[in-house]
């Protein structure tokens, strides 16, 4: 499976468990990010709250910028 612009997510974390993101896909679809420590869990949902065009590749589980990005750009 390719990587998919990401255009939404949710949250689901289990009380003294592991938290899981949704991401929801343009055009249709979404995948999970599942079993997800606290601190990662934040990293990635920090990721998708304050970068632009995101994309998400379900069978590598990567998460990345959709564009490379100049250095600097204070986002």
């Amino acid at each position: 499976m390719a990587r998919k612009r990401v255009t939404h997510y949710a949250v689901f974390h289990n009380i003294g468990g592991e938290t899981t993101v949704a991401v929801y896909y343009q055009g249709g679809g979404a995948d999970s990010i599942r079993n997800l420590g606290i601190e990662e869990a934040s990293y990635v949902i920090d990721l998708l709250r304050n970068e632009k065009s995101m994309s998400y590749d379900h069978s590598r589980k990567r998460l990345s910028t959709l564009n490379a990005e100049p250095v600097g750009e204070n986002e």
